[in-house]
């Protein structure tokens, strides 16, 4: 239309409330294109509905080129904060010491953004690979072939690793109970009935230092109901799959 060279004027505001998270890759981008801009707000920011976030000048054709990459990344990574945010405010409201972490099923390439919105919202990174944690499945425990195996390597495994928690999922108070015994410092507890959930908190009577996780199925509408349960910490996976919000861009003409 022959209008690239005309100077604009480019906005950003959310069509709803948010927590905003995104702000520096849309800066880069902006730095790349040589845009002039402006934040009002920055990552982690509540952000109220038709709040300006950010306003930028240039030329048409660069304003065209930041406008559908940064619309993107501010509605994506924002729809994760702002779930993640829910879902920390869910769980504090019963429990103001509870954590919520998230898993590693975020989607491949997107590792870094996912994780960082989700720290935005007041999440924490459940571990960010296999390198940083110790953590005993079901998918370990069945090369062993009977429990004088498994509880000389998991002892050695404590000594080895003497600086590092070592951590075990389990599915059911009796396995629970017994890796509690043979001295896990967390127990992972699995898709578990809100009363066996109940029962493995209990084993912290006798194990002050034990620490306990919910994980399977957690989400914002029932996080709350496994908060009760006393858990030390929740790890789920659904901010992950939080809808982008809707982020409107207003580009005009420069006056």
């Amino acid at each position: 239309l022959g209008i690239g060279d005309k100077k604009g004027v480019m906005s950003f505001a959310p069509k709803e409330e948010i927590v905003l998270c995104g702000a520096d890759e849309v800066e880069k981008i902006l730095k790349k294109l040589g845009i002039k801009h402006t934040f009002f707000k920055n990552n982690g920011d509540r952000v109220m509905a038709y709040e300006t976030i950010l306003e930028c000048k240039s030329d048409a054709a660069s304003l065209h080129k930041a406008w559908k990459i940064s619309q993107n990344i501010f509605e994506y990574m924002s729809g994760i904060a702002t779930y993640t945010n829910n879902l920390v405010k869910s769980a504090k409201a019963i429990n103001p010491s509870i954590s919520v972490s998230t898993t590693r099923k975020n989607f491949p390439g997107a590792k870094e953004l996912m994780l960082k919105a989700v720290m935005c919202g007041g999440g924490a990174p459940h571990r960010l690979g296999l390198y940083d944690s110790v953590l005993i499945f079901e998918q370990h425990l069945n090369f062993f072939s009977d429990k004088e195996e498994l509880e000389r390597s998991f002892k050695e495994l404590k000594h080895n690793f003497i600086e590092r928690k070592i951590a075990v999922e389990v599915e059911n108070f009796e396995q629970a109970s017994y890796f509690a015994s043979l001295g896990a410092d967390i127990l992972q507890c699995e898709k578990m009935e809100f009363k066996s959930l109940k029962s493995c908190v209990g084993l912290k009577q006798k194990y002050p230092a034990l620490l306990l996780s919910a994980t399977g199925g957690i989400h914002e509408k029932n996080i709350a109901s496994f908060a009760e349960c006393g858990v030390d910490f929740i790890v789920t996976s659904s901010p992950y799959h939080a809808k982008p919000l809707d982020i409107k861009v207003k580009i005009s003409k420069e006056r």
